[in-house]
């Protein structure tokens, strides 16, 4: 997996020698209906990123995976008031993931998903869904993913202004990744609503 993963960034480090002095690549494509979607990355920010993130896959590869009690003892009771429903847990894909919903009426909801990386699935699967998300941004007249600071980290924000759904996926504990989704929810407000999550884990 880190083969693969070096390749894809050396890939784009060969694009951006052709491509721009600032080391960005810039990409615009026309759908067939006419909808125009321009995605950038920023290859210089990827490249500093390589080596961090070799690190943090070698790291996490030596935790010991957490237990689906303890993943799911993390997961908010309520969050805004809004208590937990539906909750569900598995092993099944190699790592533990545990994940419930929020929901505050019929057309209002958020969904936490809880990922514990640790272990080499985990590991992989962290670079796969955030690392390889990283100094990232990709937009159209109905929707756009970029990367943002939050909470003193990184974080992947996305946003269908169509459906007014919205997702937020960082990380916390230096393990665990965290994906936030919620349905006729601004980015905004899932952001207040993680700042008030704790995940510590004991």
């Amino acid at each position: 997996m880190k083969q693969i993963f070096s390749a894809f960034f050396a890939a784009l480090f060969l694009l951006a020698a052709c491509k721009g002095k600032d080391g960005k690549i810039t990409h615009t494509e026309k759908d067939a209906d006419g909808t125009e979607t321009t995605t950038e990355v920023d290859v210089k920010g990827m490249q500093s990123a390589t080596t961090e993130m070799d690190k943090k896959i070698e790291e996490l590869k030596k935790l010991t995976p957490l237990t689906l009690e303890e993943l799911k003892a993390l997961l908010p009771e309520e969050v805004n008031g809004i208590k937990q429903s539906n909750y569900n847990s598995s092993t099944m894909m190699g790592y533990a993931f545990a994940g419930a919903d929020y929901k505050k009426d019929e057309n209002t909801s958020m969904k936490i998903a809880l990922y514990d990386c640790a272990g080499e699935t985990g590991s992989a699967w962290y670079a796969l869904n955030y690392w390889s998300k990283m100094n990232f941004q990709q937009e159209s007249s109905t929707e756009y993913t970029k990367t943002i600071d939050f909470m003193g980290g990184k974080a992947v924000e996305q946003f269908n202004k169509e459906s007014n759904h919205s997702t937020l996926t960082f990380s916390a504990n230096d393990r665990l990744l965290i994906v936030l989704s919620g349905d006729n929810m601004k980015p905004e407000e899932l952001k207040a609503a993680a700042e008030k999550m704790k995940f510590k884990i004991s």
